[in-house]
């Protein structure tokens, strides 16, 4: 079994020791479609003077930043998350050793959340925009090139919400992920407005049911069979008063598999969104086309990891191989989110992953020494 370390940091400062001795659990939720978050939960104790320990200092403020790293066996010390405090929770309880604190964060996402505006961003792509908003924070951009630029002359975007809204709608409408991460290489915050990252070595392997090599307790798949592989879509354009159309039938991202589940349906469901604010025909079809691949994502599944096996960290928005759940569910499939909790028990990993594809492509890899094969 390798040794789990982990490292606290407080307003970027090792946390003190008093602090280090009460933490009975972190739990951190990595991925999905909003910001990650962290939740500490520290033992509190009577102090001489009648006060509790770690409230007295009041170290925890609106804001303050904190940041978890994990270390698995001889492996690199990882960041969990670097976030912002958003809220305390204090539980006092008469039985000794009951009472106790949890600190409530999020990811720097949580910057970008704090006030509602209203901007015009004349003659700007989405990309331009998403860039721009993520440099307002100092974060380094990840960004995809979007299209059409639009014109102040025909139509200009219009910001009415906080950044990270705004900048997830737009996302939404390219078929995007939007998301703040720390990069450990540069250490600093990036700013992700692209394609999920399909492409690329997987990060790891989890093995199901396979023997001395098995590296996942629990291992769950679903298939959802009718979704629906046609998006349509017309809108007034109000300029030229003609009709602009969009419409997608197929799916345009990397298929992680041997079939795509959109192609296994003979009769097509079809689904007609509306009301997208979006009036040119080449937006309308990058629209439509989103829509259709958010819809290929089928396949989906959740389990746990024994991390003492896997001797890693699993990270949320990257690809991880499957091996051991048969033909059909084995293969490549995309991490959506990863619950992380840090205990006296242990260190445990959840995952819920997501595929468009059934069966295996022969494409996979299943040979990588972070997952004992």
């Amino acid at each position: 079994m390798p040794d789990i370390t982990y490292t606290l940091l407080i307003d970027d400062a090792p946390a003190s020791p008093e602090v280090m001795e009460g933490v009975q659990e972190i739990h951190v939720e990595n991925g999905g479609d909003m910001a990650d978050i962290f939740r500490i939960r520290i033992a509190l104790g009577m102090t001489d003077r009648g006060d509790w320990t770690t409230l007295q200092d009041d170290r925890f403020k609106p804001l303050t930043p904190v940041t978890i790293r994990v270390q698995v066996g001889i492996g690199p010390s990882e960041p969990l998350i670097s976030g912002y405090v958003t809220s305390n929770r204090v539980s006092i309880n008469n039985e000794p050793g009951q009472s106790s604190l949890e600190i409530v964060g999020m990811d720097a996402t949580v910057l970008m959340n704090l006030e509602e505006k209203v901007v015009a961003w004349p003659n700007m792509a989405d990309s331009d925009i998403a860039t721009a908003v993520f440099g307002n924070y100092g974060f380094t951009p990840q960004v995809d090139q979007t299209q059409p630029v639009r014109q102040d002359m025909d139509v200009t975007t219009i910001q009415r919400g906080t950044d990270i809204q705004f900048l997830r709608r737009l996302a939404e409408r390219n078929g995007f992920e939007c998301y703040v991460e720390n990069d450990p290489l540069l250490n600093a915050d990036v700013g992700h407005f692209h394609s999920p990252e399909l492409q690329g070595k997987a990060q790891g392997i989890l093995s199901v049911s396979f023997g001395p090599n098995t590296n996942v307790s629990s291992f769950n798949a679903r298939y959802d069979m009718l979704q629906a592989t046609t998006a349509r879509i017309s809108e007034m354009d109000i300029n030229s008063k003609s009709v602009q159309t969009g419409q997608a039938d197929n799916l345009s991202e990397l298929t992680l598999g041997r079939e795509d589940v959109l192609g296994r349906i003979s009769l097509a469901p079809v689904v007609l969104p509306s009301k997208p604010g979006l009036f040119s025909a080449a937006e309308l079809q990058t629209f439509c086309q989103a829509v259709v691949n958010r819809s290929a994502w089928a396949v989906s599944a959740e389990g746990e990891v024994e991390t003492g096996v896997y001797e890693g960290i699993l990270r949320a928005r990257r690809t991880v191989n499957v091996r051991g759940a048969g033909d059909l569910y084995s293969g490549t499939y995309y991490v959506t989110r990863v619950f992380h909790t840090l205990s006296g028990v242990g260190y445990t990993q959840r995952f819920e992953l997501q595929k468009n594809a059934i069966g295996l492509s022969g494409a996979e890899v299943f040979m990588d020494t972070g997952a004992l094969v």
